[in-house]
C-alpha cells in the first residue's frame, strides 16, 4: 500500500458527460487520488499514451469512440497493455460485460455508481496490479540471477579442467614410469586418486553441459533415434559387459524431434542409470510410442522399485537414492530434465506392471506424423 504523503495512484476517467466526471472525480479527489478526466475515447488514448495511469475508469456509451474501441486500443499498445481497466455501464447486461471481460477490462461498475462501491473496486484492483508488478520484477530478478549463477558456474567449471587433466596425466606418468618403485599401499593410494579425479571430471563435464542447456538455443530437427540408442549403448559396453545386463530394443522408433546431441546425452543418463541400479543382472526394455503431438520414449528395468516418495525427489540435482550400488555424482537424472524440458517435452517415472522401474520422457513429433 502506498504510504500516508504518496497519492494512492493516478486514474484516467473518461465519460462524455460533465455532470458524471465531476461526480466521481470531487470524491476520488478527496480520497487522494491523481487524476485525468477526459471527454471522449480519443482524449483518453492520448492522455493514457503521454502519462501511463494506474488504472482507467471508462464508460462504455459515448459517441464517436465507444469505451469497448477504447479499451480494444489499450490493450494493443504494449504502453498501456497491462493498465488495469473498469468499465462503467448503466446497461446490467451479462452479453454487455462478456464482451467487455473478452477485450480485458478487470471489473464493471454498474450506473448509477455508488461511490463506496467503486472506492473498493478500485483499491482492490489497483492493489492486485501492484502485486502483479511487483511479481513480475522479482521473476526477472530471480531470472538475472540465475542465469548469472549458469554463467558462473561455467566458468568455474571450464576452470576446473585444466588442472584435472594435469593432475591425471601425473599420475599416468607416475603409473608408468615409477610404478616398480611404489609400495602395495601407494599404488592402492595412487589408484583411489585416479577414481577421485575420474568422478570430479564427470562432475565437471555434467555441470558443463546443464549450464550449456540453460545458455544455448537450439533447432530441432528430426531424430534418427535407433542411431541415437546405439551410438549411447556403444559408450556404455564395458558397463554392460561388466553387469551382465541385457537391453530389448524395439523393432522401430516412432518418429520424433529434438537436439540430437543432448538426445543422445539423454539415453546415455537414462542407460547408464539403469545398468547401475537394475537388478543382478541388470535387463533393460526400451520402448516408444506416438501420443498425440508428443513421443513417449522409456527405459524399464528389473531393479527395486522406487517408492512415491523417491520418484518425486530422483530428478532433483546431486540426489542419489542408492548410494551404496554404485558411485556417482546425483546430476545425471537432472541433465535428463534440463534436456526434455529444454527440447519441450516432460519427464516421468513410474513402476510397470512386471515391477523394476521406468524412466521415461516424451519430445514432440515429428511434423507431420502427429495423430489425433
Amino acid at each position: 500500500m502506498p504510504s500516508p504523503n504518496e497519492p494512492n495512484g493516478t486514474l484516467l476517467i473518461v465519460d462524455d458527460k460533465p455532470q458524471n466526471l465531476r461526480l466521481i472525480s470531487d470524491f476520488l479527489a478527496e480520497h487522494g487520488f491523481d487524476l485525468m478526466l477526459t471527454r471522449s475515447g480519443a482524449q483518453a488514448l492520448d492522455r493514457a499514451r503521454l502519462a501511463i495511469p494506474d488504472l482507467v475508469l471508462l464508460d462504455v456509451r459515448m459517441p464517436e469512440m465507444d469505451g469497448f474501441e477504447v479499451c480494444r486500443r489499450l490493450k494493443r499498445d504494449p504502453r498501456t497493455a497491462n493498465v488495469p481497466v473498469i468499465f462503467m455501464t448503466a446497461v446490467d447486461d451479462t452479453a454487455h460485460k462478456v464482451e467487455g471481460f473478452v477485450l480485458g477490462a478487470v471489473d464493471y461498475i454498474t450506473k448509477p455508481i455508488q461511490r463506496e462501491e467503486l472506492l473498493a473496486r478500485i483499491q482492490n484492483h489497483l492493489q492486485l496490479h501492484r502485486l502483479q508488478r511487483e511479481l513480475v520484477s522479482k521473476s526477472q530478478d530471480l531470472a538475472l540471477k540465475n542465469a548469472e549463477l549458469e554463467a558462473y558456474g561455467h566458468t568455474i567449471a571450464h576452470s576446473l579442467k585444466t588442472p584435472l587433466a594435469a593432475a591425471n596425466r601425473f599420475l599416468e606418468i607416475l603409473y608408468k614410469f615409477k610404478a616398480d618403485n611404489l609400495s602395495e599401499e601407494q599404488r592402492h593410494l595412487a589408484r583411489q586418486a585416479s577414481e577421485a579425479l575420474a568422478l570430479t571430471g564427470e562432475v565437471v563435464d555434467a555441470l558443463l553441459l546443464l549450464s550449456t542447456i540453460a545458455q544455448q538455443s537450439v533447432e530441432a530437427q528430426p531424430l534418427d533415434m535407433g542411431r541415437l540408442v546405439g551410438q549411447a549403448l556403444n559408450q556404455l559396453t564395458d558397463l554392460q559387459t561388466r553387469t551382465k545386463a541385457t537391453v530389448q530394443l524395439p523393432k522401430t522408433w516412432p518418429p520424433a524431434s529434438g537436439y540430437a546431441p543432448w538426445v543422445g546425452e539423454l539415453w546415455v543418463n537414462l542407460l547408464s542409470n539403469a545398468l547401475k541400479y537394475g537388478g543382478s543382472p541388470p535387463k533393460l526394455e526400451l520402448g516408444g510410442a506416438l501420443d498425440g503431438s508428443q513421443v513417449r520414449f522409456w527405459v524399464s528395468d528389473n531393479g527395486e522399485p522406487l517408492s512415491e516418495q523417491e520418484r518425486t525427489r530422483v530428478f532433483l540435482p546431486f540426489t542419489r537414492l542408492h548410494q551404496e550400488r554404485a558411485t556417482g555424482h546425483g546430476l545425471g537424472l537432472t541433465t535428463v530434465q534440463r534436456i526434455v524440458s529444454k527440447l519441450g517435452g516432460t519427464v516421468w517415472v513410474d513402476v510397470p506392471p512386471g515391477g523394476g522401474n521406468r524412466f521415461g520422457f516424451t519430445l514432440p513429433a515429428a511434423q507431420g506424423l502427429t495423430r489425433k
